[in-house]
């Protein structure tokens, strides 16, 4: 008889201190010099001396499991990582032993890239190898769902909410960089981006966004967005790794550097590149790029990301659904 499992698919991370320099070498596909899986380490040490990926994953599996059954459908959920474990295959390998034919994938990388879901589909093929016969769906990117927006715009206004200097302020959306040699002309993970910063920066009421964006209150500055009132918003990058070559910007830490020679009082930052917390948002967000606004008299604040959000993993669990 057929049965369908449901895999949610992330990069992974180390889930304890020893595990960063196997980690990064699964990441970088080659062994890192010591000196910087020294420097990534300090970065885990500050965030808690691990990744929360794998638990927060691990949550929302859960609840998506429980949002499955109230629909009734009986179906397993577990969690698969590309670069540690539980492993992408390991995954497929035990939801195969439960008699599971039929496999929907559900992305944690909200948005559409090489790097990412090129690299889940690539694990995904290796252990298709063992087990032939198993299919593999595809559910919508997260990000394509009304709910991701609807979040994120939530998320924004409490952000808002905690700023002395509103009146001032500046909306800032980001997502990781990624090196342009991995893109396309018309790369999908660039107008995915813009798609949702345009939609959230409309649930809040803001105006569209236009290529190079910046005067008159970043003068030095241009990105997509919006200067126009009531509040001028951006999307930038941030997260550049150690490939040599262009990556895609402009970059969070030029923007901050701009509005410190500008009128704006505050940022609020709102990583829509990201579904879940990890280093990109727990260090590189809330250590780096807030120490860089308040050195600058900015007052910062970060938007929240999904994790294991009720909404949004009810609309995950309606997309499963409509495949079955």
């Amino acid at each position: 008889m057929s049965r369908t499992g449901v895999i949610l698919l992330g990069f992974g991370g180390p889930d304890c201190m020893d595990a960063v320099g196997p980690f990064m070498c699964n990441l970088m596909g080659s062994k890192p010099s010591d000196e910087l899986i020294t420097r990534v380490s300090r970065r885990y040490l500050t965030i808690g001396g691990k990744s929360p990926l794998a638990d927060i994953a691990q949550a929302m599996a859960s609840k998506l499991e429980a949002f499955l059954t109230e629909a009734g459908h009986e179906i397993p959920v577990r969690i698969g990582m590309r670069y540690w474990h539980p492993y992408i295959g390991a995954t497929i390998d035990e939801l195969a032993s439960l008699g599971c034919d039929r496999l929907i994938t559900v992305s944690l990388s909200p948005f559409e890239s090489r790097v990412a879901q090129g690299a889940y589909r690539e694990a995904i093929a290796e252990a298709k190898e063992r087990h032939p016969g198993i299919e593999i769906i595809e559910t919508p990117l997260i990000s394509t769902l009304d709910e991701y927006s609807e979040f994120f715009a939530m998320s924004a206004a409490a952000a808002l909410e905690q700023l002395d200097q509103s009146d001032s302020a500046i909306l800032v959306f980001t997502a990781h960089s990624l090196p342009k040699s991995d893109l396309s002309d018309d790369d999908p993970y660039v107008k995915g981006l813009a798609t949702v910063a345009q939609a959230v920066a409309l649930r809040l009421g803001l105006e569209p966004g236009v290529p190079g964006a910046g005067k008159p209150i970043l003068p030095n500055f241009q990105a997509f967005g919006s200067t126009l009132p009531p509040r001028a918003w951006y999307l930038v990058y941030q997260s550049r790794g150690q490939r040599p070559g262009a990556w895609l910007e402009p970059d969070i830490e030029a923007l901050i550097t701009q509005a410190a020679e500008s009128p704006v009082g505050a940022i609020i930052v709102i990583p829509i590149g990201f579904a879940t917390d990890h280093m990109e948002t727990l260090y590189d967000l809330d250590v780096v790029a807030a120490d860089q606004a308040l050195l600058a008299d900015i007052e910062f604040v970060r938007a929240a990301v999904p994790n294991d959000d009720d909404g949004l993993l009810r609309a995950v669990s309606a997309s499963v659904a409509a495949l079955l």
